[in-house]
């Protein structure tokens, strides 16, 4: 009898781990300009990297031709396209994203879901989707890359 309740105990516990995989979602900056810049964003996710690192409250720097990535979702569950969008939309970018270049700044608006160079435009070419897939059969990690280069900045 204890040998089956072990036995019944293990088996509900395997079980309700494998229902509730994990994910993790990450959005990139790729400055491929010749500036240094600083991503803006307006957002209510704040990163903090470490205990000892330097905890960046809306705002990242990126040199030119190099990527920031910035951790920003993860939890129980599962992501994919659309639920990466959405944490992208909500949680990071917000009301306006700023692209700051010395004493210039390119701001772009959540209202502009069309520009061709606007970050809230998930389906512009500027953006790269990628995804793992979980062991639940959604994806247990997902990124957006945006893409900065000279042209989009000389706006």
């Amino acid at each position: 009898m204890k040998l089956n309740r072990l036995l019944l105990t293990a088996a509900a516990a395997l079980l309700l781990a494998a229902c509730d995989p994990g994910y993790d979602e990450e959005y990139t900056i790729d400055n491929r300009s010749s500036h240094d810049l600083v991503f803006v964003w307006s957002g209510s996710w704040r990163y903090y990297p470490s205990e000892n690192g330097p905890n960046f409250d809306g705002s990242y720097p990126v040199a030119a031709g190099t990527k920031a990535t910035l951790p920003f979702a993860g939890g129980i569950g599962q992501t994919g396209r659309d639920q990466i969008r959405f944490s992208a939309l909500y949680g990071l970018l917000g009301d306006s994203v700023s692209f700051v270049v010395g004493s210039d700044t390119l701001t772009f608006y959540a209202s502009d879901t069309l520009g061709a160079d606007s970050p809230y435009n998930f389906d512009s070419p500027r953006y790269t989707y990628d995804e793992l897939p979980g062991p639940a059969g959604g994806m247990s990690w997902a990124s957006l890359t945006f893409r900065v280069d000279d042209a989009m900045l000389a706006r």
